[in-house]
């Protein structure tokens, strides 16, 4: 995924990590550092043969197990 789109989380083009915010919103930061987080415990858990072969690790599969999961928000 790197490879191919760069950084797994980008905010207004920037890492998550050098967005600042005021306010309310101060604490926005570390929300896109958990997405981020989130993201590569999927992406850096899955190798290209177990996508290939559709054998997804445990937790993979548990997140796309979850009901709303599919449903589009």
């Amino acid at each position: 995924m790197r490879a191919v789109d760069g950084p797994l989380a980008a905010v207004r083009g920037r890492r998550p990590q050098d967005t600042t915010y005021d306010g309310v919103a101060q604490h926005l930061p570390m929300l896109w550092i958990a997405v981020r987080s989130s993201l590569r415990q999927v992406l850096d858990e899955t190798s290209l043969e177990q996508l290939g072969s559709g054998d997804l690790p445990i937790r993979v599969r548990a997140l796309a197990e979850i009901p709303d999961a599919w449903q589009n928000r």
